[in-house]
């Protein structure tokens, strides 16, 4: 039995460790689904007004993960949402590298119809990576992506929560204006979707699969498009995830066909439960007694009587 937090939440495992929070698999008693949670410490009034906008952020969506419950106790708040099983885009890369083009292209295409319906709420994620891209375990077949925490999303119509030298967000993929604190715009996903994409089909992390990339360059389509996505001047980018889609979509990359490979790539159930061994048939017959060796038994005893033989003599010996 673990930890009841709340009255209500069990706290299972942990699978993830942020600056903002934890992320546990927990159980939850009240529905008696297993879920995942988002546990932040109290620390200050941003984080916890961060955290608070995350839980408000709902969006239905098929690719979209989003809270749907919340809790507190002592210094602690949590919220929960559905538990993803098939682990992150970065797992996948860190397992298998570079990914084959088409796995690329449909990871893009997904993350960028999830970012369309952010926008279409009036959010910007503002923090596009691939640990923020989670997967249902497909296996080999074609993979399923569900776009993730909402921690600094923002408003296109509010203030925003930090100022330029408060910023916030994972280095690498922020856009260049976001450093500066610019004000939150759908290009600066589109920076982090351009990027994520180049480590998708490089295997290396920024900045590295930048530098990568450029060495590329127009020899393919696809990390051309990538390369306009990350570009310094927001207006050169995508305006959007729907210009991005349709500029992906016109690279006419070849269908997504499941994997060969079997050293390709794999998207597991990261909380399966172990196999155990099949219960016994209880309409099979049982198995017939095995016949009894007496000539093996006559042996051992007479090996027990030569042995208490040897005792008895050394008792007498001494």
């Amino acid at each position: 039995m673990g930890e009841i937090f709340a009255g209500r939440y069990e706290l299972l495992s942990p699978i993830a460790d942020g600056g903002m929070g934890s992320v546990w698999r927990i159980h939850d008693h009240k529905d008696g689904r297993v879920k995942a949670a988002k546990i932040l410490r109290q620390s200050d009034a941003g984080s916890l007004l961060r955290f608070i906008r995350e839980q408000s952020v709902r969006i239905d969506h098929d690719h979209v993960v989003t809270p749907d419950s919340w809790g507190g106790a002592d210094d602690r708040v949590l919220f929960t949402m559905p538990l993803v099983r098939g682990g992150s885009v970065a797992g996948l890369i860190g397992d298998f590298g570079a990914l084959p083009t088409p796995w690329t292209a449909e990871i893009l295409d997904q993350t960028l119809q999830a970012l369309a319906a952010v926008h279409d709420a009036g959010y910007v994620h503002r923090d596009v990576k691939p640990a923020n891209l989670l997967l249902d375990p497909t296996g080999a077949k074609r993979p399923y992506v569900r776009l993730s925490d909402f921690g600094i999303a923002a408003p296109l119509d509010e203030p925003r929560l930090t100022r330029a030298s408060q910023v916030i967000g994972s280095p690498g993929y922020l856009a260049p204006e976001q450093l500066r604190g610019a004000d939150p715009d759908p290009r600066q996903d589109m920076y982090g979707v351009g990027m994520v994409g180049l480590e998708l089909a490089t295997g290396l992390r920024p900045p590295e699969c930048l530098d990568a990339a450029r060495k590329t360059g127009p020899d393919d389509p696809l990390i051309e498009l990538l390369l306009s996505a990350v570009a310094e001047d927001p207006s050169k980018r995508p305006a959007g995830a729907a210009e991005f889609r349709s500029r992906l979509a016109a690279l006419d990359v070849p269908g997504f066909v499941a994997a060969t490979d079997p050293d390709g790539p794999f998207v597991f159930d990261h909380f399966a439960e172990p196999p155990t061994e099949p219960p016994a048939d209880p309409a099979s017959p049982p198995a017939p007694p095995q016949p009894v060796d007496r000539t093996r038994l006559a042996g051992m005893a007479l090996l027990l009587v030569a042995a208490a033989c040897l005792v008895a003599a050394v008792a007498v010996l001494l």
